[in-house]
């Protein structure tokens, strides 16, 4: 066996070696006898050298048609301890010791409609007894039990699919996620965010699903997205009894828009991607998700959401271990509480990197502000609470251990030059132990600031752990 190798490699440089050369180097081989291997090791080969004639490999057997319908879900249960909160007062809500024990249920399918067309539907539902006063015994604001003690809904709900051969539409509730940072929000204007409890999750899993009409256009490297949202969702924010309630007295009804659905937000982005780079470019009409309060015909305050005009861009560039991100939008039409009819302005800018060159590691830094052209002193007043400039820093680091199997990821949101406005610091530990059950824990702490929602909630510090199974 290995005397015909070396004749072949020999044979094979024929073209190269001379004729006389060749011969030179063949000479003997005839007189070299062949090689038998010891009987045991025959034994052990026997049959490996014999012609079984036509290969014995056989195609797979042709696949099945593809599902055409898939379900999924996960069962979560979370644990909240605050350790941080003193006594309260007599007649005060008491948050120290286990705050939250909530029990959570999602359910998801997607249905392949034909050969292109996709339905896929979402929804959740969550108990949490603490909320009730099941732990401690405590009253609670009755407010405060509907928005932390149970909850259920229909979160993504879509029809999606070409239209033609460069035109999809995607109609009904969805994630419109504009932008490229992933810790602050400056040109993600579309979906409201449930900021109840913050700071215990990032921007991508607070996100709330709108109804939207979506057409996508592509003519490579560009797309062009047309959206229209009939859906009037707004933030989801600390209620009377919460930790985090930093308002004063009860909150007032809503108006303008007060009904769920109606005359649309509209938007438009237009996408571009390179080798090495990329760059959107936006405009919405939307409701603001911050309302101000005005007046009735017979004077009476109510809250209004006004209609504001944004335009904006973002965009990435790659360089090695590098990615720099950058975005600006204009906010026009703004209008807040202690200045009446008057209109405002706001740049809001984020410049940021991330840097991915260290084994297991990945650091993101970046840095936003918030500008008010044309300033009133009235805006830092209370219920406006605003400054001419809001500076906002954000650190984050992560790194992957036990063959990425455990992730540990250390968060630093900072507001105002130094934290005077208040800060978020967050360590989490996220773990896999199978692929269907993960484990996170962690400590998040809080900062006091001299705005909301960080005003008075330096105590709020709390520990947290969530055991995941997904089926």
């Amino acid at each position: 066996m290995t005397l015909r190798v070396v004749l072949f490699l020999i044979l094979a440089a024929g073209p190269v070696l001379g004729q006389d050369e060749l011969d030179s180097v063949l000479e003997g081989f005839g007189d070299v006898p062949a090689f038998q291997p010891p009987d045991d090791i025959r034994t052990v080969l026997e049959g490996f050298d014999t012609d079984a004639g036509q290969a014995s490999w056989q195609p797979p057997l042709p696949a099945g048609p593809p599902a055409r319908l898939r379900f999924g879900g996960r069962l979560s249960q979370r644990f909240v301890v605050n350790v941080a909160h003193d006594a309260p007062p007599p007649s005060g809500v008491d948050h120290r010791g286990l705050s939250s024990m909530q029990s959570r249920l999602d359910l998801e399918a997607d249905a392949w409609l034909g050969p292109a067309w996709k339905a896929r539907i979402e929804g959740h539902l969550w108990l949490d007894p603490a909320a009730y006063g099941a732990i401690d015994g405590g009253a609670r604001p009755p407010g405060f039990s509907d928005a932390y003690g149970r909850e259920a809904g229909i979160d993504e709900f879509f029809l999606q699919g070409p239209v033609s051969g460069n035109l999809d539409l995607t109609f009904g509730r969805q994630i419109l996620a504009w932008g490229r940072s992933e810790l602050f929000r400056v040109t993600d204007v579309l979906n409201p965010v449930d900021n109840r409890v913050p700071g215990l999750t990032d921007i991508k899993d607070h996100r709330l699903p709108v109804t939207a009409f979506r057409l996508d256009h592509y003519a490579d490297p560009w797309s062009v997205s047309m959206i229209a949202i009939p859906e009037r969702r707004f933030d989801k924010l600390p209620v009377p009894g919460s930790d985090f309630f930093v308002g004063g007295g009860p909150p007032r009804p809503r108006t303008s828009p007060g009904n769920t659905f109606g005359a649309p937000e509209l938007a438009l982005a237009l996408n571009g991607t390179f080798p090495g780079w990329d760059i959107s470019l936006y405009a919405a009409r939307t409701f603001d998700d911050r309302p101000h309060l005005s007046a009735t015909p017979a004077g009476e305050p109510l809250l209004r959401h006004g209609r504001i005009t944004m335009a904006g861009a973002a965009g990435n560039l790659v360089r090695g271990s590098w990615l720099i991100k950058a975005e600006a939008a204009l906010f026009t039409g703004l209008r807040f509480s202690n200045v009446g009819a008057r209109t405002f302005s706001r740049l809001a800018m984020l410049a940021g990197v991330e840097y991915s060159g260290i084994a297991d590691t990945s650091i993101a830094l970046e840095a936003r502000n918030h500008h008010i052209r044309d300033f009133d002193d009235d805006l830092a007043s209370f219920p406006d609470d605003r400054r001419r400039n809001e500076p906002a820093t954000a650190l984050r680091i992560q790194q992957t251990y036990l063959n990425d199997a455990l992730d540990v990821t250390f968060l630093a949101l900072t507001f105002g030059k130094a934290g005077e406005l208040g800060a978020v610091r967050r360590l989490q530990f996220d773990y896999t132990w199978t692929d269907a059950l993960q484990l996170s824990t962690g400590l998040v702490t809080y900062h006091s600031g001299a705005q909301a929602p960080f005003r008075e909630i330096g105590n709020n510090d709390r520990m947290f752990a969530t055991l995941n199974f997904h089926f």
